[in-house]
């Protein structure tokens, strides 16, 4: 004999299964943040007695993986460089964090040859739709055991803070690694308004003059053989969704 279901467990049955269509599209398709880097590298050369300091260029450009969603505020970048080309941060001259702020940010006051990069940063002010383009300004510091790094901007808000990124030598596949630890005052900038980077450029140069020779910043003896690597941890602050990314990038490399 067939047993025959009853018009209210049909209901819940159809309610049900209703509700698993509309969830699953949502999980399967939940934003995710996507990171892109392109490396390029000119080489030290010595000619007639000089040095043509090695340059090193990077630009890390961010998104999601979905068209028009709300990209996330990046909390830590870490960056590996690839080999072990090392620099001459002991014989530069530094000028820290701390020492910035106790400049109240006037950069010029920084020792004459401590500057080892500079650049740009493209930000947006999540909720006020506003993008804006920063400057970066990169030091050497402690000596040659990590790099300030000043961001400074005037809109949507004024902002001028160092963060102190420690710079490691490993060894192995990577030669250093960079690691930058966003503040939480550069990921919300006013009371519930948070920023997403879009784009960080920036070109790592000096040298300094030690007594009668001319060393550069890069050592960078050799085209590296390996790719540059990151790793990128975010946050999504309205619904507490955290993103941890990887991303590399191959070197594009020539001798001046």
């Amino acid at each position: 004999m067939k047993r025959s279901i009853e018009a209210p467990a049909v209901a819940a049955l159809a309610t049900a299964v209703a509700l698993l269509c509309a969830l699953a599209p949502a999980a399967a398709h939940a934003v995710e943040p996507v990171v892109k880097i392109s490396g390029s590298a000119r080489l030290t050369t010595r000619a007639h007695g000089r040095v043509s300091p090695a340059v090193f260029d990077v630009d890390t450009r961010f998104s999601t993986d979905t068209p028009g969603a709300q990209p996330f505020t990046i909390q830590q970048a870490v960056v590996y460089f690839p080999d072990r080309a090392g620099t001459n941060g002991r014989l530069l001259p530094t000028c820290s964090a701390r020492r910035i702020e106790r400049f109240h940010g006037n950069l010029a006051r920084c020792p004459k040859g401590s500057k080892v990069g500079s650049g740009t940063v493209k930000a947006k002010a999540l909720g006020l739709g506003v993008t804006a383009t920063g400057r970066v300004t990169m030091f050497n510091s402690r000596r040659g055991r990590s790099i300030a790094v000043n961001v400074k901007t005037y809109l949507p808000a004024y902002i001028d803070e160092t963060i102190e990124a420690p710079l490691r030598q490993l060894h192995g596949r990577y030669g250093e690694k960079l690691t930058i630890a966003v503040p939480h005052s550069l990921q919300e900038i006013l009371d519930g308004v948070y920023v997403a980077v879009e784009d960080f450029h920036v070109t790592v140069t000096g040298s300094v003059r030690r007594h009668g020779v001319t060393y550069s910043y890069l050592k960078a003896p050799r085209c590296p053989r390996h790719a540059l690597h990151g790793t990128f941890d975010f946050m999504d602050w309205p619904s507490g969704q955290a993103a941890h990314v990887t991303a590399d990038a191959k070197v594009r490399c020539r001798r001046r």
